[in-house]
């Protein structure tokens, strides 16, 4: 069973942070500008109370550069929420943002976000009634380290970004783009896309996008799909994420989809270390250090039906040493529409390596080295990241 290692290699991309070091020249809104929701979507707050995150979106030109100085009108198109200001103006770094204050009747309280001059919009949903945030597993009192829209992949060599909030890309055997899809679920209508072209080689990955942690303890949380015609490959392996450690040969915690017992698509957790053996755990294929986990909790084996959208929630805390089986290990989906996300796995037993982990990427490896090559371009989408520490 191929490891699929990710290696990061010395030159990379830098994606910079939309607040970050970025001050284009003063342009107007006009034909061609974009308008795309970075953060605040799907909030909930108690009756006639503030949202705890202000309503923010992002202006772009069509190549990507975010937008200063363009004026954006906002308006509360259901509910009786209150907003802090109906027309704001775009900074250097394309952004802008209001705070709304939820209704004083319980549902859904609705705001669009619009382009003055433009087509263009943005609508946004807020809970009234009820505390609640986008992340709903995340442990509470966790500190955000990234909270990632994917509205830019800027090239450049900045390294400061704002906060330590830097992602950066490395190059692979296909491509990485940031796309237009309207039904993102989370900060419509941007997403990163992942292409496997035509001809890309089982055991590769088409592109790495990834952001620098030191820790054994995180939250992670994403919206993400394939195309609907995905070509599998014969491993049954299709990887998205890895969690890597610092050991001094690569390991890794993957979320993948996986068929190896199925025809369907479940969604699984692979563990593959160094040191640390996990044939105790159950509802699990593999042997030595090397395993994949389909979960334990609401009856395993959550079916991912290609071409539909999934919030992909995860927590681990690493075991105290190869050996000690105390590590923590839970992960969640929430297929687009559902009212909950259904927990896949909930592990308190499981053996990890004890380094630190130092990254977390989307490396959609794509199979074992199985000897076969895509026949049809296929995609990955992503449409939001959240890493957070407890």
């Amino acid at each position: 069973m191929a490891c699929g290692v990710r290696q990061v290699r010395p030159f990379v991309l830098v994606v910079v942070p939309l607040s970050g070091c970025l001050a284009p020249p003063v342009r107007s809104s006009g034909e061609g500008a974009r308008i795309a929701i970075i953060s605040g979507n799907q909030q909930g707050a108690p009756l006639r109370q503030p949202l705890l995150q202000p309503l923010t979106v992002g202006v772009f030109d069509g190549g990507g550069t975010p937008v200063e100085g363009a004026r954006v009108a906002w308006t509360v198109t259901h509910g009786d929420g209150s907003l802090s200001a109906d027309t704001t103006t775009s900074l250097a770094s394309g952004v802008c943002q209001v705070i709304l204050t939820v209704g004083a009747t319980p549902g859904t309280d609705s705001v669009r976000a619009s382009l003055i001059g433009s087509p263009e919009a943005v609508t946004f949903s807020a809970l009234a009634g009820e505390r609640r945030s986008p992340w709903p597993n995340e442990p509470a009192g966790s500190t955000t380290l990234t909270d990632w829209p994917y509205n830019q992949l800027v090239p450049g060599a900045d390294e400061s970004g704002s906060g330590g909030n830097v992602w950066h890309q490395s190059p692979g055997t296909g491509s990485a783009a940031v796309v237009v899809d309207p039904g993102a679920p989370l900060s419509p209508p941007n997403v990163a896309q992942i292409t496997y072209p035509v001809g890309l080689p089982s055991g590769s990955t088409p592109w790495t996008l990834y952001f620098n942690v030191s820790g054994r303890e995180y939250y992670s949380a994403f919206w993400w799909k394939t195309n609907q015609a995905w070509q599998g490959d014969p491993s049954g392996v299709n990887k998205i994420t890895f969690w890597q450690d610092a050991a001094p040969a690569s390991a890794n915690l993957i979320v993948m989809m996986n068929n190896q017992r199925q025809p369907a698509y479940t969604l699984a957790v692979a563990l593959e270390f160094n040191r640390a053996a996990n044939g105790h755990l159950v509802n699990t294929l593999g042997g030595g250090t090397v395993w994949h986990l389909f979960g334990n909790v609401n009856g395993g084996n959550y079916v991912i039906v290609p071409g539909t959208w999934y919030r992909i929630e995860l927590y681990f805390k690493g075991s105290t040493t190869a050996t000690s089986q105390d590590g923590l290990l839970r992960w969640w989906a929430t297929k687009l529409g559902d009212a909950a996300p259904t927990q896949v796995g909930d592990y308190t037993n499981v053996n990890f390596d004890t380094p630190n982990f130092i990254d977390f990427s989307f490396a959609p490896t794509w199979g074992g080295n199985s000897g076969v090559t895509k026949l049809r371009m296929d995609y990955y989408r992503i449409d939001h990241v959240h890493i957070s520490r407890p």
